[in-house]
Order: C-alpha cells, then sequence, then structure tokens
C-alpha cells in the first residue's frame, strides 16, 4: 500500500473552442465511467471565448449533473494557456487532489479514467496516457505527414529530452495536485501544444513516479482538425530551450568547480 495522501477527489479539465458538435458527447461518457471509478469526480470546462454554442450547452448539462462547472477568457489565448488556467482554477476553487488533462474532441478516450485514476490510488504521481507503450495506438487512417509528426516529433523529444518515457508529448495525463503545485505554471514556455512537453519536463525533474499506461488516440470526428501549422516550430524551440538551460547549468557548475581546483592547485 502507498504511504501517499489517499486520491479523494479528481478533477478533469477540458479546455473548449467551438466544440459545439462534440461536447456534450464527450461530457456524458466522461459521467458515465463514475461507477467505475471510486473518487469523487469533478469536470471543469474551460471555454476560451467560443463563437457557437459550446457554452449554452454546457450550462444545459449543469442542473441535471452537479460536478460540471464552466469558466471561461475573454478571448482565445491559446490550448496550452487554457490547460494551464484550468489547472489553477480548478486547484484554487475546487481543490481536488489530481488533476486530469483531457481534450474536448473525443481524441482522449473517457474509458481510460478509471485505469488512470487506479494507478494514482496505487501511489502512481503522475500518469500518462501513452500512445507509444505496448497496447496504444495513434489513428491507422492518419495521412503519412501527421504520423511522421506524431512519431518524429516524440522521438526527437525523448532523444534530446529523456528516453525515460514512451510519449513524452502525450496530452492526455494525470497528476496529483501536490506537485503541480511545485511548479509555475505560468512560466512554461509555450502557450500552444508545446505545453504539455515543459509540464512532463518539469515533473521529471522533481523525481516523482511517472507511470504510462496505453491509450487509443482517436482523431476528431466533428469539425476541421485544429493542429496549428506553427506547432512543429514552437515544438522544437520548446525542446532545445530546455535542454540548453540544463547545459548552462551543467557548464556553470563545471566551471565552479575547475575554478575550485585551480585555486587549490595554485595556493
Amino acid at each position: 500500500m502507498s504511504n501517499k495522501e489517499p486520491i479523494q477527489h479528481v478533477c478533469i479539465v477540458i479546455p473548449t473552442y467551438n466544440e459545439q458538435g462534440c461536447i456534450k458527447e464527450t461530457l456524458l461518457n466522461i459521467l458515465a465511467q463514475c461507477p467505475h471509478i471510486t473518487a469523487k469526480l469533478s469536470i471543469l470546462v474551460f471555454d476560451s471565448h467560443s463563437t457557437d454554442n459550446t457554452p449554452t450547452i454546457v450550462q444545459s448539462l449543469q442542473s441535471q449533473y452537479p460536478q460540471i462547472y464552466l469558466s471561461s477568457e475573454p478571448q482565445k489565448t491559446g490550448l496550452g494557456s487554457a490547460y494551464i488556467q484550468a489547472m489553477g482554477i480548478a486547484m484554487d476553487t475546487l481543490h481536488p487532489d489530481a488533476v486530469i488533462e483531457f481534450d474536448a474532441d473525443g481524441s482522449h478516450q473517457p474509458h481510460h479514467l478509471p485505469k488512470m485514476i487506479e494507478k494514482l490510488e496505487q501511489g502512481a504521481d503522475v500518469v500518462i496516457g501513452s500512445r507509444y507503450v505496448k497496447g496504444g495506438s495513434i489513428p491507422a487512417d492518419w495521412p503519412w505527414h501527421r504520423k511522421c509528426l506524431s512519431v518524429m516529433g516524440n522521438l526527437l523529444a525523448r532523444v534530446i529530452l529523456t528516453p525515460q518515457y514512451k510519449d513524452i508529448t502525450s496530452g492526455f495525463r494525470a497528476t496529483r495536485t501536490t506537485h503541480l503545485k511545485k511548479i509555475q505554471l505560468s512560466s512554461l514556455l509555450s502557450y500552444q501544444y508545446a505545453y504539455k512537453i515543459h509540464l512532463v519536463w518539469e515533473l521529471h525533474r522533481l523525481n516523482l513516479d511517472i507511470q504510462e499506461i496505453p491509450t487509443d488516440f482517436i482523431d476528431r470526428t466533428t469539425d476541421l482538425s485544429k493542429f496549428p501549422q506553427n506547432n512543429v516550430i514552437d515544438s522544437l524551440r520548446v525542446i532545445f530551450t530546455l535542454r540548453l538551460r540544463t547545459l548552462e547549468r551543467f557548464i556553470k557548475v563545471c566551471c565552479v568547480g575547475i575554478s575550485g581546483i585551480a585555486i587549490q592547485f595554485t595556493a
């Protein structure tokens, strides 16, 4: 048995922007997993100034499902920014023991939630929904360039940062809030998709028990993909900046050590 704090309350944060075609189904599918989850479950939808009926649909469900909460920002600031704000609001107002990052468009599958939470209850600090461990998958019908970007981008992040995790670019993740509070979320390098790389790197640097479970990533079936064109450049910037920061610290330590040896030798 783990001697860590028990997981009694989990909050799923879901950023939205013009998700009227799928948000109701996503929320109902998550709630359908409640009988398989022992912890109290809350859902915080964070809307980035949708121009469609997304907020209205969420509000229509709140009277029947009081565990659904809605917050919003006055203008769209990016996926990473939305997740960062949503996690902060969840921790400040709902006080959960863990937060799960969950996309609204159906790409993250609710049936994986009980297993993720079970891993936390067994003592894990972070649980990553991994597409690249045995049993995980990416869409078979993805165009070759999407598969290449996903596989090669993840491989590059693992080579440059750490090979310890199979899916370092996953955005489906459960984290104990005691550890999230140790990270200055507002200082993450990206407000777009690459925020997830920086966040898992900061969690890794805390020497936490980070585990992966296999998950199936499903491409959105409603509307067009919201994959930003500059995502690759932004991800490369984050990956290399994080590595350069580490090398800079290493070089400083070496210089201090060499200077100390030189002074002692001279003396």
